[in-house]
């Protein structure tokens, strides 16, 4: 059957469809007007006498408030100012999730300037000078922005301290580099030395959390440019600002309206219900946890799988580490994986509290593990289940 062709003759209620993409940078940014003039307040010296200051910001806050979203949307502001004024400033985003370390973030910069440099060959500090005589030779300025830079600062990477003291031995006269780190919360800073710290902590800007009308601004405007006119109401948009403003995450509300979108088109509606908003709700799994599970190892991915089966089988709110542990053992002699050590599935359980995936409760601190009772409040387990095994089966892994 020609599905596309069947698909392409239904009216669809979009305009323009990429505009609640989490990854679309808007037009016109809402509510952070106070952290945006901060930001431009803050690196005006860069334009006004190139090169002569390097800047560390730090911006902290909660998941889905809007902090690469501005940062992206500040970078966008700096580049048309020096651009206006021919001043060569370049901006370069790096998510530190996917670049985990020192030499992945370097390489990553270094070929964003120079697309035709060798991949591999060269050690942090050897990367780190070439850097600096490109930025040289170009007269250029950089403003690296290090996404989720709590990854790297994790793994005890020494990149942050490179970076933020790259001037101290008079490797170059120009302060070539500047530096935004994004973090969720400010105690990741407790895990690297004192003077990189206190560097870092000089210019904190704070994220606070979007109101409820706030959230309801923001969803109305996305729904204005990507969807056709009288498509959903100002009700069903404040049915979707509750919800979205409950869970914390914009992204959550612009995935609930897309998601809302496809179902009234699919039911051939001419415009969306609250239905639909219903049924959209229903089968999300926050793009904070979908961000988190794309990245992870394979063998971390199946002692969350482990999690999430154990608490199916058992259907019980929350279930003992112990009884995880044998479904994981049972799960990796299937798959034929060698288990990891109990420290290290402990290290992962961990892991995943910061990333709000699962809650833990511990009963008794005496014995590490054994009296913790975990649970997964926020996410439907089947559709968890269902993404988890969709990534473990691309990663080779037959669950």
């Amino acid at each position: 059957m020609e599905y596309f062709e069947e698909l392409l003759k239904k009216p669809s209620l979009f305009q323009d469809e990429s505009k609640l993409d989490i990854n679309y940078v808007p037009n016109k940014l809402l509510h952070r007007d106070k952290e945006l003039s901060l930001l431009s307040q803050l690196f005006l010296t860069i334009i006004t006498n190139p090169n002569s200051i390097s800047r560390k910001i730090l911006i902290t806050g909660k998941i889905g408030i809007g902090k690469t979203v501005t940062v992206k949307y500040f970078g966008d502001l700096l580049k048309k100012a020096s651009k206006k004024r021919n001043i060569a400033i370049k901006y370069v985003h790096i998510n530190c999730r996917k670049e985990r370390t020192s030499y992945k973030v370097l390489i990553k910069i270094i070929r964003i300037i120079n697309k035709n440099f060798p991949k591999r060959g060269y050690s942090p500090q050897d990367l780190l000078e070439i850097l600096l005589d490109l930025l040289n030779i170009q007269n250029l300025h950089l403003l690296i922005v290090l996404d989720e830079l709590n990854y790297l600062i994790d793994k005890s990477e020494d990149l942050i301290y490179l970076l933020t003291r790259i001037n101290d031995d008079s490797i170059s006269s120009q302060q070539r580099i500047s530096i935004i780190g994004i973090v969720r919360d400010i105690t990741c800073l407790n895990n690297i030395d004192n003077s990189t710290m206190s560097t870092l902590q000089r210019n904190i800007i704070k994220f606070n959390n979007y109101s409820k009308p706030q959230i309801f601004d923001i969803l109305k405007y996305r729904a204005d440019i990507c969807l056709k006119k009288n498509i959903i109401s100002n009700e069903l948009i404040e049915m979707i600002s509750e919800s979205t403003y409950n869970n914390g995450d914009v992204r959550y509300g612009l995935n609930i309206l897309w998601k809302a979108t496809k179902i009234a088109e699919n039911k051939n509606l001419k415009c969306i219900t609250a239905e639909c908003v219903r049924l959209g709700s229903q089968e999300l799994v926050p793009f904070s946890t979908l961000d988190v599970l794309k990245y992870i190892s394979s063998q971390k991915l199946v002692f969350l799988y482990a999690v999430v089966k154990a608490l199916k089988i058992s259907d019980l709110t929350e279930i003992s580490f112990l009884k995880i542990l044998k479904r994981y053992h049972v799960i990796c002699e299937n798959l034929g994986l060698d288990p990891k050590s109990y420290s290290q599935l402990w290290n992962y359980l961990q892991e995943f509290k910061r990333e709000s995936i699962l809650h833990t409760k511990i009963l008794s601190e005496k014995i590490k593990g054994r009296k913790a009772l975990i649970q997964v409040p926020e996410i439907n387990l089947t559709n968890l289940e269902k993404i988890i095994t969709e990534i473990l089966n691309s990663k080779g892994l037959k669950i």
